[in-house]
């Protein structure tokens, strides 16, 4: 699908659903790479859960006018202060990792308990966020979101309703300077590849990543609006 096409497309999720669900993977992650860095399964291979790494979730809700809401962080929240995320956080104890993607999407986004996914969340590749020493594991459904939200303003600076159909193609991926907090040392700028959105901060890292799977997802399973 070219990037005109994505424009005046949606998400055919019955044609995906008869397919059995299948993902592009790990490889759609190589273009947004920023720097050498474990794979989410490495690093599961190497260490413990809980110990070693912390597990997160995050919720890419794909509503029918191709829209997906992000959010940019307060500036306070640790290594991430600032940047653009993917409503989501820390597995609590005990809960699944696709339940932990949907209590985080309301409450970063302020929703009721009774705003749920369309349908059941699908699991995406996993993505190690060095920085913060989390695997994180992306979800991706069709939701119905309130035209006004009421994000948490502890965890949510802004939030940030996007084209899906803007990440399909060349035309918004590019590289800038970015400033990089490593555990135990000073930050650094570092020049990353990422999403240069209209009207968004610059998109990279671990959203990046995720983002460009569901590019890649998007690109081959959306059809035309008017022949839906």
């Amino acid at each position: 699908m070219t990037e005109k096409e994505a424009q005046g497309s949606s998400m055919d999720w019955k044609a995906w659903e008869a397919a059995g669900r299948p993902l592009p993977g790990e490889q759609a992650h190589a273009s947004m790479m920023p720097y050498a860095r474990s794979s989410a399964d490495v690093a599961r291979r190497r260490g413990q859960a809980g110990k070693d790494f912390r597990e997160a979730a995050v919720l890419i809700g794909l509503e029918a006018n191709g829209t997906i809401t992000l959010i940019e962080r307060t500036p306070e929240k640790g290594p991430h202060g600032g940047q653009m995320a993917l409503p989501g956080g820390a597995r609590e104890p005990g809960e699944s990792m696709v339940n932990c993607a949907i209590r985080e999407w309301r409450e970063e986004l302020g929703l009721p308990e009774s705003c749920r996914p369309l349908q059941p969340p699908v699991a995406l590749t996993e993505v190690h966020v060095v920085p913060s020493n989390f695997i994180v594991r992306p979800f991706v459904a069709p939701v119905q979101l309130p035209e006004i939200l009421a994000p948490d303003p502890i965890e949510v600076a802004v939030v940030h309703r996007i084209q899906v159909s803007d990440l399909v193609g060349a035309r918004h991926r590019t590289e800038q300077p970015v400033h990089v907090h490593m555990p135990g040392s000073a930050p650094f700028q570092w020049t990353a590849p990422g999403f240069a959105l209209p009207g968004v901060p610059f998109v990279w890292g671990a959203t990046a990543l995720m983002l460009s799977e569901v590019a890649a997802w998007y690109g081959q399973w959306a059809v035309a609006r008017s022949s839906m």
